[in-house]
């Protein structure tokens, strides 16, 4: 049976919303495009776990040319994790019909330990079996390593496992390993997507019903 392994960041949950940018800005004290310029070079390393959120945000605080307080940097974490919190209702509906049909479930995001605590609590993975995180790995995608750490928890051949994100980095990379790969650009470009690998569309999939949801979700 076909593994589907979903992204999180811009494939279950939306990009982080100007609001929520705004707020961030707002409590380090510095404009939006101040923030955003400095919040993305420590990244990948906090993803992987080689930065604690202390020295993430001190780091993003360095390329501002100040420093965070405590109270800052424990409001700064409270409000990165909320920007992750908005769903797309369209992957929601296709992550339902897929469990509901029987299909396997797993979870690779990159994100650090604070984030990814509050993902797994999150209602819309239950029935996933696996949620792996790169800070729980210690390598972040495209990262050849975090690919191959998470077939081997799911215990699956890379040629059972459609997996769906919206970075074509990540894509071309676990294309290269042999997993069927889909770049997501919205969620009903990602259910035509997985109907199509696998065999998925031998199980109790109405067409009237897969081509209602395209015309909904566009």
């Amino acid at each position: 049976m076909s593994w589907v392994m979903f992204d999180f960041g811009g494939v279950i949950c939306t990009p982080q919303p100007d609001g929520d940018l705004a707020a961030m800005a707002v409590a380090a004290g510095v404009s939006v495009p101040e923030f955003w310029s400095a919040y993305w070079p420590g990244r990948p390393a906090y993803d992987a776990a080689e930065l604690t959120a202390v020295t993430y945000w001190q780091r993003v605080a360095a390329l501002l040319g100040t420093t965070f307080t405590a109270a800052q940097i424990g409001e700064l974490v409270q409000l990165d994790i909320a920007s992750w919190g908005h769903l797309y209702p369209g992957t929601v509906q296709l992550i339902h019909d897929l469990r509901a049909a029987g299909t396997r479930l797993a979870l690779l995001s990159n994100a650090p330990s604070e984030v990814a605590r509050a993902i797994a609590g999150l209602p819309v993975l239950t029935g996933f079996e696996h949620l792996l995180f790169s800070c729980d790995f210690k390598a972040a995608k495209p990262d050849p390593g975090c690919f191959s750490q998470a077939l081997a928890r799911l215990g699956a051949p890379a040629e059972d496992v459609i997996f769906v994100d919206d970075r074509p980095e990540n894509v071309t990379a676990a294309a290269g390993m042999g997993m069927r790969a889909i770049h997501f650009t919205d969620p009903g470009q990602a259910r035509a997507g997985i109907f199509g690998m696998g065999g998925l569309l031998s199980k109790p999939w109405p067409l009237q019903h897969v081509a209602g949801h395209l015309l909904s979700t566009g």
